[in-house]
């Protein structure tokens, strides 16, 4: 590999990081929302299972990932449509 190969595979390789990063943490906060604090023993069991998971095998780990990425984006979507509706009302029944 010739060095401006080399060099410039290592400026992508961290400028790509520190992007990743930086979507990251914007897209994934680590300050809690506001009423998240109440955990029972059964969310305890499922996030020791889940952390088991993803720590002994890639594909766990991308399930696992994969569904923190999707309930973080389903709770956004619903604190916003919470946010567009009036103050008064409740949330539609549901079928």
């Amino acid at each position: 590999m010739s060095s401006v190969n080399h060099l410039l595979g290592r400026l992508l390789r961290q400028g790509g990081s520190r992007l990743i990063n930086t979507v990251i943490d914007k897209t994934l906060p680590d300050a809690p929302a506001s009423g998240e604090g109440k955990r029972n023993i059964l969310s305890g069991l499922v996030g020791l299972v889940a952390m088991r998971a993803a720590t002994q095998s890639v594909p766990g780990a991308i399930i696992v990932t994969s569904g923190l990425v999707a309930k973080k984006l389903y709770d956004r979507r619903k604190a916003l449509k919470a946010a567009e509706r009036p103050t008064g009302q409740k949330d539609p029944p549901k079928a």
